[in-house]
């Protein structure tokens, strides 16, 4: 995978966007997302987003994946590693990177968790979406520091709509 300390530049790509220390996605993008918490609830949901990194984050896809852990599908998430290459090898061919990952809370609020914090990977974005069986989802964007051992809220652009942070 590719290093998050040597990121670098990328060329615009269709549905990429930049507007300094937030999290761009489309409507759509939160669409899936939503779709994807639902779909799973009442255990989480797991996915890979790929786009441009930078001090400003463009998601330009976003890719559901199955939800490998093996116990407690209601509150743990586990990626499968091999997914997670070859999306990554599929990004670079296209000159993007992955980004970052996204999970659910069913019936939990939309903020890292204890487990969150133990197997966060700085250097990427975290989506967590809130859902539960009934009533709108909430998306919440966040990137783990490492040096203080805690995530840092970001807010989340929609087009010309900027989500800001709770905190």
């Amino acid at each position: 995978m590719t290093d998050p300390a040597g990121r670098g530049e990328h060329p615009e790509q269709p549905g990429c966007g930049s507007s300094g220390d937030a999290v761009v996605l489309s409507a759509e993008h939160l669409v899936q997302l939503e779709r994807h918490a639902r779909q799973t609830y009442p255990e989480e949901c797991c996915g890979v987003m790929v786009g441009q990194p930078g001090e400003t984050v463009s998601v330009c896809s976003v890719h559901p994946t199955e939800n490998l852990s093996s116990t407690r599908l209601h509150d743990r998430y586990e990626v499968d590693p091999r997914e997670i290459l070859k999306l990554d090898r599929a990004a670079e061919q296209r000159g993007l990177e992955i980004v970052g990952f996204y999970h659910s809370h069913p019936d939990h609020p939309p903020a890292p968790s204890a487990t969150d914090v133990e197997s966060a990977w700085p250097g990427y974005v975290y989506l967590i979406v809130a859902v539960a069986e009934v009533g709108e989802a909430r998306v919440t964007a966040w990137t783990f520091d490492e040096k203080h051992g805690r995530f840092r809220e970001h807010p989340i652009r929609v087009g010309e709509q900027s989500l800001r942070p709770a905190g």
